[in-house]
């Protein structure tokens, strides 16, 4: 027996055969198995799902509730891992894939790949794809280097697993939908998948005009009226302008109508001035609900679309004090009843509301003593 336990070779391959965990990262799988812990007070709503009484709307809650709480115990499990290979070294990722390979997952890859981390994005290369061979592609990799611009993760890809790397269309759209305007020009002189329209649309709904007009100058798959429509709801007048000069395909009543939900006065003004879409009424009630004064004050004056009563009770519910005045005094709407909206608006609103309520008992009982009512 001494003589076996003393001969290093032997005892190697006796301890390749024993289940366990090695002593070096004990720590870390105690801290990944407490934040399973966290999922202890929902063990009630799986019990739940299989009790036939339980009506689909609460089902489909309790389902919701279980699988977004294990999506986020799953990311905190990852991340701890990858911050302690950040400590430890790949030796440390090693050992955990040693003797707990279930650990290494799709969710580590992934991560691995948003943050940069070439060095596990290669053990995976080399360990984790002899057991399971489509994981790049399950994740979608490549699309996903492209989406945070990680060009040197990306090139490492196409160098290692040109085919089997899970690159799409979304890569180009993606890195165009983010701003990563070198990974852009990357994929499009080394890989052949391209792009969608959704590539500029996104692009103007960003507010990247360089990247706008290099998919308008080098690439064919143009953009919808999407384009103008996020670009005029963020208020990039430079993009809108650029569109509107350069593509065809125009935009809808949204451009406007989202312009000036924003708040955009200058977007809501070129609009106005310079395309024959128009607006909705949503244009105006949704500038009233948020208190763009200037926005709703423009509209009011210039377009004739008009507004629906949720403009003046939204107003009032979010205590916009000035687009409710305006509202009344300048455009007549009347004042809504003091009664109904007292407990879902602020002090000014209030005293408002009873201030014009006064005033038409006045005017409608100019021969009786009213007493103006005030908020104490």
């Amino acid at each position: 027996m001494m003589q076996v336990l003393t001969n290093r070779e032997l005892v190697q391959s006796i301890l390749e055969f024993q289940t366990g965990v090695f002593y070096q990262v004990r720590p870390f799988i105690q801290s990944h198995n407490r934040l399973l812990e966290t999922l202890h007070p929902l063990a009630h709503h799986a019990k739940a799902l299989t009790t036939p009484a339980v009506p689909d709307m609460a089902r489909l809650q309790l389902h919701s509730e279980l699988r977004h709480a294990a999506t986020y115990v799953s990311l905190r499990q990852s991340t701890l891992l990858l911050e302690a290979v950040g400590l430890f070294g790949q030796s440390f990722l090693s050992r955990i894939y040693r003797c707990r390979p279930c650990l290494v997952d799709s969710t580590v890859l992934a991560l691995a790949i948003e943050s940069g981390n070439r060095k596990v994005v290669a053990f995976f290369h080399d360990h984790v794809v002899k057991s399971t061979p489509d994981v790049f592609k399950i994740v979608g990799a490549m699309n996903i280097a492209a989406g945070h611009g990680q060009l040197d993760i990306l090139r490492y890809l196409h160098e290692q697993r040109p085919d089997e790397s899970g690159c799409t269309t979304s890569a180009m759209d993606a890195a165009a939908a983010n701003g990563h305007f070198t990974v852009l020009k990357w994929l499009h002189v080394h890989r052949a998948e391209g792009c969608t329209f959704h590539a500029m649309d996104r692009a103007a709904q960003q507010g990247s005009l360089v990247i706008v007009q290099w998919l308008h100058e080098n690439r064919t798959e143009g953009c919808s009226t999407a384009a103008i429509d996020g670009a005029a709801r963020a208020g990039h007048v430079d993009v809108v302008q650029w569109l509107t000069r350069h593509r065809t395909e125009g935009c809808t009543s949204a451009a406007l109508d989202g312009a000036a939900q924003s708040g955009h006065l200058a977007m809501v003004q070129w609009l106005h001035n310079n395309r024959a879409e128009g607006c909705t009424t949503h244009a105006m009630d949704r500038a009233c609900e948020s208190g763009h004064l200037n926005v709703v004050t423009f509209l009011g004056d210039h377009r004739r679309e008009g507004w629906t009563p949720y403009a003046m009770a939204s107003a009032v519910r979010n205590g916009h004090v000035d687009v409710v005045r305006y509202l009344h005094e300048v455009k007549g709407v009347p004042c809504p009843l003091v009664e109904v909206h007292m407990a879902k608006c602020n002090r000014a609103m209030a005293e408002y509301l009873l201030q014009r309520r006064t005033l038409q008992i006045y005017r409608g009982n100019s021969s009786r003593n009213c007493t103006p009512v005030r908020v104490t």
